[in-house]
């Protein structure tokens, strides 16, 4: 089997690798993108068996046509952030530097704001989902400046590039424990909650084999290296996920299940 991850470089890499070898399978990194590229579809083509993926991608990939290319492993991850409250979910933090006089999401207006990439929920619908409810239009309010990656755009907006940034919160969470810069950055909000990036197989994929891809990554709550990977990345647990949890992302971008 191949996994492809698309969560480098915001986590790790080393965290997929021990998913790949307890699953027994190649593991390889886009750290171009959070998914697939709408009109790029890698399962349909059989390229890879199993993808780490964004959620945005996943509910783009499982609706395309009568005969989606992927669904559910059936396995995502909970932060180790107490707004979590130990479900898998997570945020897009928009942040300012802390001498930034903005306060709120509306100060933002006509301002630089760093985003991940186009395919990405916490660093790009999660803003442009919060900015449409407020009544305007997200390519009108402020400028969005895309940055290829979370740490990318923390690095923009500490350089002074941009004036705020949506980040990952598992990301941002992780990187302010080490990085005393980051941890000094102001959150105005945070955006959601959304659901955590699910583990998605080809749609053809075996369900005997789909079982125990699931089994393997939820036994890795009780491996010392996995436990250790996964506190590292901000992050406390494997657990069950289904299609209903995803509900929210259909719903928010106008794609009914």
């Amino acid at each position: 089997m191949r996994l492809i991850s698309y969560m480098s470089p915001g986590f790790p890499e080393s965290l997929f690798e021990i998913i790949g070898a307890a699953v027994g399978a190649e593991v390889v990194f886009d750290t171009t993108t959070s998914g697939p590229s709408p009109g790029d579809d890698p399962f349909a083509e059989g390229t890879y068996d199993l993808g780490w993926i964004c959620s945005t991608s996943f509910v783009d990939l499982a609706l395309r046509g009568d005969r989606p290319s992927v669904r559910l492993a059936g396995v995502g991850w909970v932060p180790d952030d107490p707004d979590s409250d130990g479900r898998p979910i997570y945020f897009g933090d928009l942040v300012v530097r802390g001498d930034d006089p903005a306060r709120t999401l509306d100060d933002l207006r006509g301002r630089r704001i760093a985003c991940n990439d186009l395919v990405s929920l916490s660093g790009h619908f999660a803003l442009r989902h919060a900015i449409e409810r407020a009544g305007a239009s997200p390519d009108d309010f402020a400028e969005l400046v895309f940055t290829g990656g979370h740490h990318r755009s923390l690095d923009a907006l500490l350089g002074g590039e941009v004036d705020a940034a949506v980040i990952d919160s598992v990301v941002r969470t992780g990187r302010a424990r080490h990085d005393p810069a980051v941890a000094g950055l102001r959150l105005i909000e945070r955006l959601g909650p959304w659901p955590t990036q699910p583990l998605v197989a080809r749609a053809d994929l075996d369900p005997e084999l789909m079982a125990t891809v699931r089994a393997a990554v939820l036994a890795l709550n009780d491996d010392p290296a996995a436990r250790s990977e996964l506190a590292d990345s901000a992050l406390d647990r494997f657990v069950p996920v289904d299609d209903d949890h995803y509900a929210p992302v259909r719903d928010a971008f106008g794609r009914p299940g």
